[in-house]
């Protein structure tokens, strides 16, 4: 890994940190411990030798595929109902009422089932485990978790061979092994799960998804499926090239698939002659569209293609996807948010975490801002930006009703807004809105700690957490010697710094215990998603460049390359204000 020195472009107030050390002991250790976890050798850690059943292999001609669906119908179809409660509503990328038809005459004689259906059929079944816990696979089918899944992942790797996968020009094949990578990526390494993605988006772009013309020729409800499909599988590359350290070239201006209508399933018939026109309020559907009408405007916008591929920039044409961000926020408030009932479970999930999708490119938006343009209003902002990203995120996790949707939520931890607040509580500790980040902070570090699934598969006994308490607690031990300096009385320790000092501490005594987490961590992985590696988010941060004499100044604009190349090592957390690691936790 490259190192390079990190130097900042915002100085710090001196009196901030009187009587500190540059050299001090405690910012060193923690920062070498930060690089021991951030680069790619952690993947190989926790992913040793979990790769191999991405790999199809061979297709067993004699194979009897109806021997691997669920033993009778009744968990077909409580399967069926786990997928359209867990996963459709968050991507939307089957048609409920015609595919229902076909499952229930499918069912009735698996011997003559069309191949693409039977690999659609593993392909749900696939996705309903991977949304559940431990505890409700045994409630519902008697049976563990990790032997459904790999039951099912094999059938559909079958099925998908049976029916040439890669040669194929059929949705219902496409949909298929999209299903099953999302079913998969909880256990996989991202940098494997980011190469098969490349090759279902070239397999995509040959049925000429991406093509609107080509999508306008088919009937309404089969154009209006490729969308779908297409925006869905974008939007999971996307984030599972971020995780894996690669700047992702997908999500550009340079292709022209249209945004899908925002309708309901039942809205869109078989053999209808046009489009329904799309609905000017909530819908089924509806998060998911607005999940890409973000998309399209970041796609066309010079702060993410700075990053992503510069030389596309010629290409932006805002004004024709929404404009900006802030006028498309709200005009997505103003036409569907207030509209939403938050006691309506999937209104308060498609509430919340389009609030806090939103704010992340807000504040990723932030960062191309060079240090000497930003007036103390834009940092406000910027911090405002972290500050609902946790919000929303806490939100939705303290919602019973939305527990079904917790898998997606852990792919979308937004560990940016973490290390945007610490940077900034590191810098400025006695700013106005220091008491409200670690209070948000510690709100959100409660809730990821007190899932009970946690519990069994625990963040606290990493590497990674170990580092991040150390950054934590340097931040908040910067604030302490600010009151005493100002002769104020001390304060409670907020809670994510002493649970945070507690749970290293119990690790700590407790060698054994890491020793078996580690060993056993790529098969408990899907509830630990918060101690990803520190891979990209897709954004560089308030990175701009590497300069000649080989220095990453910070604060003046987008990355050039990706953060997996710093040497985090080299970061002085006393002489400097923090980078934003664009990183993620899920």
């Amino acid at each position: 890994m490259e190192e390079v020195l990190i130097t900042t472009g915002q100085s710090p107030n001196p009196n901030d940190h009187e009587g500190e050390d540059a050299d001090d002991d405690d910012s060193e250790n923690a920062t070498d411990d930060l690089r021991d976890v951030a680069g790619k050798k952690t993947w190989d850690q926790m992913y040793k030798n979990t790769t191999d059943f991405l790999f199809f292999g061979s297709l067993i001609p004699d194979l009897d595929l109806s021997v691997l669906h669920p033993p009778d119908h009744v968990q077909i179809f409580k399967l069926w109902q786990v997928y359209l409660d867990n996963v459709d509503p968050l991507l939307k990328v089957t048609h409920t009422p015609t595919l229902q038809v076909r499952l229930i005459n499918a069912t009735g004689n698996f011997s003559n089932i069309d191949p693409k259906l039977e690999a659609l059929m593993f392909g749900v079944y696939c996705a309903a485990i991977m949304s559940l816990t431990d505890m409700e696979c045994l409630d519902m089918f008697a049976s563990d978790r990790d032997g459904l899944l790999q039951r099912y992942r094999f059938g559909c790797q079958q099925a998908l061979l049976k029916c040439g996968f890669l040669q194929t020009d059929d949705r219902d094949c496409l949909t298929a092994l999209f299903l099953y990578l999302v079913a998969v990526r909880p256990d996989t390494d991202p940098r494997s799960l980011s190469s098969l993605l490349g090759l279902t988006v070239r397999i995509a772009q040959r049925m000429g998804l991406d093509n609107e013309s080509a999508n306008a020729r088919c009937g309404p409800l089969e154009g209006e499926m490729r969308r779908r499909i297409w925006w869905a599988l974008l939007l999971f590359d996307n984030r599972v090239c971020e995780m894996g350290d690669y700047r992702a070239v997908t999500l550009t201006p340079s292709w022209n698939c249209k945004i899908p209508a925002n309708l309901n399933d039942f809205d869109l018939q078989a053999g209808m002659k046009t489009l329904p026109q799309s609905h000017d309020r909530p819908t089924e559907s509806t998060l998911a569209v607005l999940r890409y009408a973000v998309a399209d405007l970041v796609r066309h916008s010079s702060f993410f293609l700075e990053f992503t591929n510069p030389a596309l920039k010629a290409l932006v044409k805002p004004d024709d996807h929404g404009g900006d961000l802030v006028s498309l926020q709200q005009k997505i408030e103003d036409d569907y948010l207030r509209h939403l009932n938050p006691e309506n479970p999937q209104h308060s999930m498609t509430l919340w975490l389009i609030r806090g999708h939103i704010a992340r490119y807000l504040l990723f938006q932030h960062f191309a801002i060079p240090p000497d343009k930003q007036t103390q209003q834009v940092r406000d902002d910027s911090i405002s930006h972290a500050l609902t990203m946790l919000d929303c995120h806490t939100r939705i996790m303290t919602n019973p009703s939305t527990k079904r949707h917790t898998w997606f939520l852990y792919f979308h931890f937004p560990f940016p807004a973490y290390i945007h607040i610490l940077q900034y509580l590191r810098r400025e500790p006695l700013a106005k809105h220091a008491e409200i980040c670690w209070e948000t902070m510690s709100s959100s570090a409660k809730v990821r700690l007190a899932d009970p699934e946690q519990t069994a598969y625990p963040f606290y006994k990493t590497p990674l957490f170990k580092a991040f308490t150390k950054i934590i607690v340097k931040a908040w031990e910067t604030r302490v010697a600010a009151l005493q300096r100002e002769g104020k009385a001390d304060e409670e320790v907020p809670y994510i710094v002493e649970e945070f000092k507690r749970r290293v501490r119990r690790s700590e005594s407790s060698p054994s215990d890491d020793t078996s987490c580690n060993a056993d961590m790529s098969s408990r992985f899907e509830t630990d998603e918060s101690i990803m590696p520190f891979p990209m988010m897709g954004i560089g941060g308030p990175f701009d460049e590497i300069d000649g004499q080989g220095t990453l100044e910070l604060g003046s604009g987008i990355a050039g390359d990706n953060l997996m190349d710093v040497d985090m090592g080299a970061l002085d957390l006393t002489g400097t204000g923090w980078p934003l690691l664009n990183i993620t936790g899920s």
